[in-house]
């Protein structure tokens, strides 16, 4: 590239080319640019681009646009998806000899699947055909851009040896760049797929590229992913400019301190510390491109950013996909990428090169069943969708993720927002009743409740029948089960207990329908105290006269009458136990007192029911506790 002598206001716009193979890609950016972009001593020698070109782009208004040269040739596809997946605007060129040819067709068709929203069509070699020639080229382009889903494109013709319809070209780009909306400053983290790299002598390492998302300044540490380390950016240049920093959609070019050359390979990323990964499983959209239908698994090429990788596709829904129709599948990659929820790639298949389709990640490294998915699945994975149209890619990430629950740790990998930002998103969340709060770091989108409800049915029942003589499990326990801290356990619980089926008993969490059983030593030591309960009938035996006689240890007896009091099988009074039919008989026998007496006092219950004193007395005030009674001078009175 020229070195630009004084300094321009750089737009974020990228323009970038499309077309067949010598469909004057080049020569076109030549004469709109002055930059030769095949700089390869093999490219000059085949006469043919082989790599990506860029070059800068003076408007009309004197601001500076990017423009990013592809390769044509089929055989060179990997690096026209990398450069087309930082493109805002395509000049899509048609030779007016030949018109529409193979890769006009595929480039068009990644083009679209990668969700570039303008083209500009530009039919070259006008100087070859006579009139009637290109208005039929012009005619046939503006049809096929039609039902590419490009109606109303504008259509130029130029000839890059006459330069005839330059001009009419110009204004065109002129007039998208400046009726283009001006971009929201991206809040996700920095994050640039490298295109080139190369060393500085006695400076660094110099990677080059568009950030495809944030922003990156002079002294920054970054992150080489994947596993290429730390390092901080010494210096800065756009289109040949000194610059303190760039942004998303701009050309950028930076001097990596202590980085080796060696270190730093095309498609591998820089980014902002700590807030992107290098994944091998995605959930995604695809839609089928190929003309065929798409079985329920297949192997193919990914292209993603810079990368391209081996992957393994597995449908979800549906079980076989259509030609032209969209589903969700599940992608295993055989290399790691970066790749983050937002992010549009391209899959090309493995015995003939054209482009099978294309989609959307809804979610990185998730934890689902490769079959087809359950309807709740599939309406999760729509929500995501619907999360990603409205850039909450945070949201799409959580709700097509592998858990419901997301903590304070995983929260920066997955929104790859700064913490003040991510903070912000989770209020909104809370104030909508979208997120719960499940306290120290933790959070459970709600929508997915059912789930953790689920997950931890299964876990206490697992629990019940590796230890049937516990009451349940500990909260704490739960709450390390779904990876969250200690300290959640009280709104965890407050949540789960939500569900019929699961309950609190003593602080410890278990399924209603489950009793503890006792081992068999507990067993006998039971029956035991059963036996002596009923002997002793209304002289009710005190807790601590029966730990002696029957020599039963504290653990033991405490396991034991918590069992017969939660079968409701006895009852304490004091500390004394009594059956709990012969409570029910006794409440019956002062019922049938109050039918000839407005008042009962403790010496008429007693002789009614042959209780001693102090046990009648501890009967009485568990009536009243209740409700049934209530004291009134020397007796009680009956509520009604």
């Amino acid at each position: 590239m020229p070195v630009i002598r004084s300094k321009r206001r750089i737009l974020p716009l990228i323009i970038g080319t499309a077309g067949h193979v010598d469909h004057g890609k080049t020569a076109l950016v030549k004469n709109l640019t002055g930059c030769e972009t095949d700089t390869l001593p093999e490219e000059k020698r085949r006469q043919l681009s082989i790599n990506l070109g860029f070059a800068p782009l003076v408007v009309s208004s004197g601001c500076m646009a990017g423009i990013v040269d592809v390769p044509g040739h089929e055989d060179f596809i990997r690096n026209m998806v990398a450069g087309a997946v930082s493109m805002d605007v395509v000049i899509l060129t048609v030779a007016a000899n030949d018109g529409i040819m193979p890769q006009t067709i595929e480039h068009t068709q990644i083009v679209r699947l990668l969700g570039i929203p303008r083209i500009v069509a530009v039919i070259t070699k006008m100087d070859m055909v006579d009139e009637t020639g290109l208005n039929r080229v012009k005619e046939e382009v503006g049809a096929f851009l039609g039902r590419m889903g490009y109606p109303d494109t504008p259509v130029v013709s130029v000839s890059n040896q006459t330069f005839h319809g330059l001009s009419d070209l110009r204004q065109t780009l002129d007039l998208l760049a400046e009726n283009a909306e001006p971009r929201k400053p991206s809040q996700r983290a920095f994050r640039m797929n490298v295109e080139r790299v190369f060393g500085v002598k006695g400076q660094g390492t110099v990677v080059t590229g568009i950030p495809v998302t944030g922003l990156i300044s002079a002294g920054d540490p970054i992150e080489l992913l994947p596993g290429g380390g730390q390092a901080r950016v010494r210096s800065i240049q756009s289109y040949k400019q000194d610059a303190r920093s760039v942004e998303a959609h701009v050309c950028g070019a930076l001097l990596l301190k202590d980085v080796e050359v060696a270190q730093v390979r095309r498609g591998m990323t820089v980014a902002a510390c700590g807030a992107y990964q290098a994944v091998v499983s995605v959930v995604a959209t695809i839609e089928n491109a190929s003309g065929e239908t798409l079985g329920r698994a297949f192997d193919a090429k990914l292209h993603c950013g810079t990368s391209a990788v081996m992957a393994r596709v597995r449908m979800i829904d549906p079980e076989k996909l259509p030609m032209g129709e969209t589903g969700f599948a599940h992608l295993r990659l055989m290399e790691p990428v970066v790749m983050a929820a937002g992010d549009r790639f391209i899959v090309r298949g493995l015995s003939h090169r054209g482009t099978l389709g294309g989609g959307i990640v809804l979610c990185t490294e998730p934890d689902i069943p490769y079959k087809t998915g359950s309807q709740g699945l599939v309406d999760r994975l729509k929500a995501a969708l619907r999360a990603l149209e409205s850039q909450d890619h945070l949201r799409s990430q959580w709700l097509a993720g592998s858990s419901p629950i997301l903590t304070e740790v995983e929260l920066p990998r997955l929104g790859q927002l700064a913490p003040d930002q991510l903070k912000g998103v989770l209020s909104k969340n809370l104030e909508r009743g979208q997120v719960v709060d499940l306290g120290a770091g933790g959070w459970l989108l709600r929508s997915r409740s059912e789930e953790i409800v689920s997950s931890v049915k299964s876990r206490l029942n697992r629990y019940h029948m590796e230890h049937p003589n516990l009451g349940g499990m500990d909260p704490g326990l739960v709450c390390q089960h779904l990876g969250l801290e200690a300290k959640s356990s009280d709104p965890l619980v407050s949540l789960l207990c939500q569900d019929p089926e699961i309950v609190e008993v003593d602080g410890l969490i278990r399924l209603a329908s489950f009793s503890p059983r006792l081992s068999r030593r507990r067993e006998q030591m039971l029956h035991a105290i059963l036996e002596r309960i009923r002997m002793a009938g209304v002289k009710a035996p005190a807790r601590g006269d029966l730990m002696r006689d029957l020599d039963i240890s504290e653990q033991d007896m405490q396991a034991i009458t918590k069992v017969l009091v939660e079968e409701r099988t006895i009852r304490f009074i004091d500390t004394n136990l009594v059956l709990t039919t012969l409570f029910e008989d006794l409440r019956h026998r002062l019922l049938a007192l109050f039918s000839s007496s407005e008042t009962v006092d403790i010496a008429t219950f007693c002789r009614a029911t042959g209780l001693g004193r102090k046990l009648a007395q501890g009967v009485l005030e568990t009536f009243d506790a209740e409700g049934m009674t209530k004291r009134s001078g020397p007796g009680r009175v009956l509520l009604k």
